[in-house]
């Protein structure tokens, strides 16, 4: 008798993905590895949900209903924000160049965190810009070494999958589209920001936003941006190119429309 069928769904399951969970326990976590494919396979499944739920309150015109959904999500983007920062500030955990709240998916989390609990509209244009450029290339390159037996690799993941979240969700169950002014706005704040993070990272030796002087230590698309400083004009240039092409599906929706 097949072993599969005699075995509850979930015993299988576990069964499956131990291999997985166990190399990555030994080894730790490595991108294009089976556990990099199961996380993005979940990240699908929460965005989905998450989405899904709210698409069929809405379609149901439960519109209260779908507020306090749409604010549970919003309270367990916090819920995430604050466990990750008071983890990393812990005195066992704490150092200097890693552990401030300042690259660019730390305040995501809080943009969309802002976007599911108030009405900000300029907010929304920020999320969606900076999941499309920055939060998915944490996905296709993950900057991470910590196995799944460590806390820091799951607030990793909850991070980045709450952003992804809270953006697809904006647009497809609020309806967000972007306009020209959105794309501007947010690619303004981006440079200003990614500015504010070269002064403190040359003053400092530190690697915020990844426009100081270092690369990380796993293969990312800074490798093949060249040396510093040159590297950070062409990661602005880059991110100037795919804040545009975020945007042109939604102004060519309009044309079409208009």
């Amino acid at each position: 008798m097949d072993v599969r069928h005699s075995m509850p769904i979930e015993g299988f399951v576990i069964q499956s993905l131990a291999p997985t969970l166990l190399a990555a326990a030994d080894t730790g976590f490595q991108p294009g590895s089976s556990m990099h494919y199961l996380m993005l396979l979940a990240t699908a499944i929460v965005i989905l949900l998450t989405s899904g739920i709210g698409l069929f309150l809405k379609k149901r015109r439960e519109k209260n209903v779908e507020l306090r959904w749409r604010h549970t999500l919003g309270y367990g983007c916090l819920i995430i924000y604050a466990t990750y920062e008071i983890w990393l500030l812990l005195p066992k955990n704490f150092h200097w160049p890693v552990s401030l709240p300042l690259e660019f998916c730390d305040m995501g989390l809080l943009v969309a965190a802002g976007v599911l609990l108030t009405r900000i509209s300029r907010l929304r244009g920020l999320l969606y810009f900076w999941m499309c450029v920055f939060t998915i290339q944490a996905f296709v390159t993950p900057v991470l070494s910590y196995s799944p037996a460590t806390l820091d690799f799951w607030l990793f993941w909850s991070a980045h999958i709450a952003i992804a979240m809270a953006a697809v969700y904006d647009v497809v169950v609020r309806k967000f589209r972007p306009t020209f002014t959105d794309t501007t706005r947010s690619y303004a704040i981006s440079v200003l920001y990614a500015a504010a993070l070269v002064v403190l990272d040359n003053l400092t030796g530190w690697n915020y936003g990844y426009v100081g002087p270092f690369k990380p230590s796993t293969p990312t698309l800074l490798d093949a941006l060249g040396d510093y400083p040159l590297r950070v004009l062409w990661m602005l240039l880059i991110a100037a190119v795919g804040f545009f092409i975020a945007w042109l599906p939604w102004a060519w929706v309009k044309q079409t429309k208009d």
